[in-house]
């Protein structure tokens, strides 16, 4: 079973709220830890494999925090599983006795991978559609 750890979770929701402030500032990691409910040590750890892969920017001291390394419509789901999994591969190489199944797992790693391009710009815009339409029943 292919699974996404909590580690991509966490950071598709870190960097979901990153995309939301984007060109407000930096957002400190004990903020963003309590606005998505991510343990901060936890975080700590995902946030450094994001900023050695190029995705977060960090910038220390009193007034330092994290902001994203690229406009929010130039940052994939792709990308941030990739760099906190590893790439996504279903088949490793083809086999040439098995070719219907190695041509299965390829197309559904290429729709996988189709999916996941989603830009975070695009989940802010479906996650502000989605509480426009929260509708509060008494």
């Amino acid at each position: 079973m292919l699974t996404i750890s909590s580690k991509s979770r966490y950071g598709i929701a870190a960097l979901l709220a990153l995309a939301e402030f984007y060109n407000s500032g930096l957002l400190q990691i004990k903020d963003i830890a309590t606005r998505c409910d991510i343990p901060h040590q936890y975080l700590e750890q995902i946030f450094n494999r994001l900023n050695k892969a190029g995705i977060i920017k960090s910038t220390r001291g009193k007034k330092g925090g994290y902001e994203l390394a690229e406009s929010p419509n130039q940052v994939t789901v792709l990308q941030i599983v990739n760099a906190l999994e590893g790439n996504i591969e279903f088949v490793p190489a083809s086999d040439e006795n098995n070719v219907v199944i190695s041509e299965l797992f390829h197309e559904a790693e290429n729709n996988l991978k189709k999916i996941l391009s989603v830009t975070l710009a695009d989940l802010v815009i479906k996650q502000q559609a989605l509480r426009k339409n929260v509708t509060y029943n008494i």
